[in-house]
């Protein structure tokens, strides 16, 4: 086993050497390719220059052969005739023959060399192409190449005037001695083409194509590569101007790309080479390191098997790893001495943590999800009525632990009650689950005792409750006569000042009994909702357009968006809904100070309706999102007006009631949000 892994750390070793220094390869590798690609680009870019040069001789050349047509009459002359034609042809001997035509395209007279004229014949135009360039443009056409008795001849269609038409066979001989001369290899050349595919090749060398497929070459665009009998060319075409003309320069693929992958190959054999050369010193440098790292492994074994006094031998070929395996040997004996003080170390905070936790009165268990015990405190033991050591089994054991999980996932707050031989108690269950790589999954559970809290928590509300009822009829009598005393002061007068600060604080302490007795009643199932038919846009209208007069007066903008619920009805309680949403806007209103904006809004969610009040007051904590839905919670207060923690425990209530949710965000632009979501 030691041999295959030294066998393996060398392969891997030699691995990292060979390709670190493969990677300045990957650059000259990078070059190679690019300079293959741009020399590609080079050739294509000669080709279309060749053509573009061949494209300009023959406009040219065609130029002053229309220009010379233009010229062979005098002024005043009247050329449409015989003598005139041959007159003509005398003096310009590159003009082989020459014949006239009426607007339809038949000859009317027509001269020029015999073997010409008999092959020719009589001419018709009215079907040939270049005549209908012609007549359609008015201007001279040029096209149909081809070689006759040796001669490379072209047809020339020109428009007199008077309805009256020029055709001549050209003689090119000057032209293709210039064209010639425009070589691309061995071979390589230039054709002269029109758009039906008669062409004149210029370079002896170049296979003979068809009309089909020098047609097809003109629109494969300025470069291009064709597939041709004697193999795939490459090659560029020009259109010369005035005429419909091509001019295409071809060469044979390989040839024109022979310099190039010559090139190429002698750069990649290089390549290989130093990748070869750099292999064989990689693989003679490894195995001198192969004895050196066997020996630092087989020490890291021991060190991993808790042996700490066998050290590595430090004699080595490289002063390097002389030195590595000196401080190994030192690390070795350092690890020794901080293993046995860890050792001592974790033996004292265990018996500190055991002495801790059985201090602690909450009951805390540790259990598999079998459910048998790995821990449990002294509370704990106490509770689950066991002794003796740690982790005693027993199914009746595991029963009970299942049972403390049931009772748990159960409850809604997460308390749970237990008949114990003191009596019924409250426990708050926590639980959570601890993951390790190297051990078995586990729960853990603690059990706190509130059952102190409950009970207190009762008397408090009794006591609320008993207060609030007692003192509604004195208030009520005492409001009575508080109205009494407002009519007895004009407004003006300093004591109708005094009379409305006392019925403010009436009313606020009115309002404090009312949500005191609600909240009982609820809590006593005693309140029922009574369902009816509502109109979604209309209620929070009614609802929210109450406030805007203190919002006013404020100074705060309050708008109600009822866009998203036009015409939407739900079923819910009138009366306590409102209060609900009357108690999110009272809210929204006195923490928001002047100068901020409230927005009131109802909207079609999914199957039911979603309610939202957004301010931009000074907003409420993350970790205090929950906690305000909960009796007596007040996070703050605004411009006096301090809140006695029920109107959003009411809230709850309310919706709780007509099966609804209800809670709190973070607003994006600061402030809170408040949603109500009925189904």
């Amino acid at each position: 086993m030691f041999a295959l892994f030294i066998v393996t750390l060398l392969n891997r070793l030699l691995l990292v050497l060979f390709s670190a220094g493969l990677i300045p390869l990957l650059p000259a590798g990078f070059f190679l390719y690019y300079y293959q690609a741009q020399a590609k680009k080079n050739i294509a870019a000669f080709e279309q220059n060749v053509s573009q040069m061949g494209a300009l001789i023959v406009e040219r050349e065609t130029q002053d052969i229309s220009r010379r047509l233009e010229r062979m009459w005098d002024p005043g002359t009247t050329y449409v005739t015989q003598d005139s034609l041959e007159r003509v042809l005398k003096r310009n001997p590159e003009f082989l023959y020459m014949a006239f035509t009426g607007a339809d395209g038949r000859e009317l007279f027509s001269s020029g060399r015999p073997e010409l004229k008999r092959f020719l014949g009589y001419l018709d135009l009215g079907n040939n192409q270049l005549f209908r360039s012609a007549a359609a443009g008015g201007r001279p056409a040029m096209g149909q190449f081809e070689v006759l008795f040796d001669m490379p001849i072209c047809r020339l269609v020109y428009p007199l005037g008077g309805g009256y038409y020029a055709f001549a066979a050209v003689n090119l001989r000057d032209l293709v001695e210039k064209l010639r001369s425009q070589r691309l290899g061995a071979s390589g050349g230039l054709l002269l083409t029109d758009p039906e595919g008669n062409s004149l090749a210029f370079s002896g060398s170049l296979e003979k194509f068809d009309r089909q497929d020098l047609a097809h070459m003109t629109g494969l665009g300025p470069v291009f590569e064709f597939e041709g009998e004697k193999g795939v060319y490459t090659g560029a075409a020009t259109k010369v101007r005035g005429f419909g003309l091509y001019c295409v320069a071809l060469q044979n693929r390989a040839e024109a790309f022979s310099g190039i992958n010559r090139i190429t190959w002698l750069m990649a054999f290089l390549l290989l080479a130093v990748a070869t050369t750099f292999y064989f010193s990689a693989l003679l440098f490894t195995r001198g390191l192969l004895g050196p790292f066997g020996a630092l492994l087989a020490g890291a074994g021991r060190v991993s098997d808790g042996n700490f006094k066998t050290p590595v031998p430090e004699k080595t070929e490289f002063a390097e790893l002389n030195e590595l395996l000196a401080a190994f040997n030192s690390m070795m004996r350092e690890v020794d001495r901080y293993h046995g003080i860890q050792v001592e170390k974790v033996f004292e905070e265990k018996q500190k943590l055991e002495l801790l936790i059985s201090l602690i009165h909450d009951a805390i268990l540790l259990f598999d999800f079998r459910g048998e015990l790995l821990y449990a405190n002294s509370s704990a033991k106490t509770l689950l009525g066991i002794g003796g050591a740690d982790g005693a089994g027993g199914e009746s054991l595991r029963k009970k632990i299942a049972g403390l999980v049931y009772s748990r996932a159960v409850s809604p707050d997460g308390v749970i009650a237990l008949e114990l031989s003191e009596g019924r108690k409250c426990f708050k269950v926590s639980l959570q689950t601890l993951s390790s790589r190297t051990q078995t999954p586990a729960v853990f559970m603690v059990l706190r005792d509130i059952t102190l809290e409950r009970e207190l928590q009762k008397v408090k509300e009794e006591f609320f409750h008993s207060v609030a009822h007692d003192l509604r009829a004195p208030l009520l009598t005492m409001q009575g006569y508080i109205k009494l005393l407002e009519r007895e002061f004009p407004p003006e007068a300093k004591q109708a000042g005094y009379v409305k600060s006392v019925r403010q604080s009436s009313d606020r302490l009115f309002k404090m009994l009312e949500n005191i007795l609600d909240i009982s009643r609820m809590e006593a199932g005693q309140l029922k909702p009574d369902a009816e038919k509502i109109n979604a846009a209309e209620f929070l209208s009614l609802a929210a357009e109450s406030f805007r007069p203190l919002f006013d007066e404020k100074g705060v903008a309050f708008s109600v968006d009822v866009s998203g619920a036009k015409g939407e009805m739900f079923s819910a309680d009138s009366a306590l809904l409102r209060r609900a949403l009357e108690n999110l806007v009272s809210n929204a209103w006195k923490f928001t100070p002047a100068g901020g904006k409230v927005t009131a809004s109802v909207k079609k969610d999914g199957p039911g309706l979603l309610f939202s009040v957004a301010d931009t007051g000074p907003g409420i904590p993350p970790e205090q999102l929950e906690n305000i839905f909960e009796k007596y919670k007040r996070l703050g207060q605004s411009q006096g007006e301090a809140g006695f923690g029920l109107g959003l425990a009411i809230a709850r209530r309310i919706v709780d009631l007509h099966g609804g949710k209800i809670w709190a965000e973070s607003g994006a632009a600061g402030g809170s949000v408040f949603f109500i979501r009925l189904a």
